[in-house]
């Protein structure tokens, strides 16, 4: 495998955000390194665990390139971290919570033969998750279950989303505060880029958080949603956010049953998982509320 030692200009960049994975980094770099044999790749792990996820990636992954970040960080503002500290053509995003498929890297580099700036993936869950584990899968990765079409879309998650490094280039303002994807694709339309949806990309999520910690992060992801969004519109609006922010959790739980009815799949285990994502679906929507309040 060629790595960032050996490789001045790799031809992709993998770029993980690494906290407190310690029950799927192992299977997540075996995984990568598997499949990027013979390539130019190189692999970038952005680490601030507190589980000793650290010490697993340096005792028996050493070839891949650590960097540790402090632990208030959040997953945004690791990507952005690896961004900066990788230098291939196509930068490919992930965490180690997830395993990437055995054509993943392959089916990367097929995609961008496309003139698209970035492309998103399919996220499926590993079949043998708890209900919390479902939970997190619902309340994040619904819009990206299979089956879907390849399609032109305005947004997907970074959890499994790779683009052109020229393109990012352009971009880079967007991303002063972290890779909050959301924020970045919007840059990117607004100077007229385009991006796709590709059902041929898949990564699977594995256990991922606890209950608390889960609930947790989505509220200050929320809360930095809420901020950012703030400081973008006017007074007025920003007045009706506020007001309309009950309904926020609602809104979300319409859309997410939505799909899972619509794709025919997983509809037990959502079910199952329904009051822990209740509880998800709350925790982002005071975190947002709180944004809207204090914005950056």
């Amino acid at each position: 495998m060629n790595t960032i030692s050996s490789v001045e200009k790799p031809k992709l960049s993998i770029v993980l955000a690494s906290q407190n994975a310690l029950e799927s980094t192992r299977d997540c770099l075996s995984a990568i390194q598997k499949q990027s044999n013979g390539s130019d790749v190189e692999i970038v792990v952005v680490d601030n665990s507190t589980d000793k996820t650290a010490e697993i990636i340096k005792s028996e992954f050493p070839e891949i390139r650590l960097v540790e970040a402090d632990n208030t960080k959040l997953i945004p503002e690791l990507w952005a971290i690896g961004i900066n500290e990788s230098s291939g053509e196509y930068v490919a995003l992930t965490t180690t919570h997830f395993v990437p498929s055995e054509t993943w890297i392959a089916s990367i580099f097929k995609a961008h033969e496309q003139p698209y700036a970035g492309i998103g993936g399919a996220i499926e869950n590993d079949e043998r998750a708890g209900a919390v584990a479902w939970a997190v899968y619902f309340c994040r990765y619904s819009p990206y279950m299979l089956p879907f079409d390849e399609t032109e879309v305005e947004d997907f998650a970074a959890d499994n989303a790779s683009y052109k490094r020229r393109d990012l280039d352009r971009v880079k303002e967007s991303m002063r505060n972290g890779f909050w994807e959301t924020f970045v694709h919007k840059e990117m339309r607004a100077v007229g880029m385009s991006l796709l949806k590709s059902p041929k990309i898949i990564v699977y999520h594995q256990k991922s958080f606890t209950l608390f910690g889960f609930m947790n992060q989505r509220f200050w992801h929320g809360k930095q949603f809420g901020s950012a969004r703030a400081a973008a519109v006017p007074g007025a609006k920003r007045i009706a956010l506020v007001l309309l922010s009950p309904l926020i959790p609602f809104l979300y739980l319409y859309r997410i049953t939505g799909r899972v009815v619509g794709r025919r799949r997983n509809i037990h285990r959502y079910i199952l998982s329904l009051p822990i994502l209740i509880l998800f679906l709350v925790s982002w929507s005071l975190g947002e509320f709180t944004g809207y309040l204090r914005k950056s």
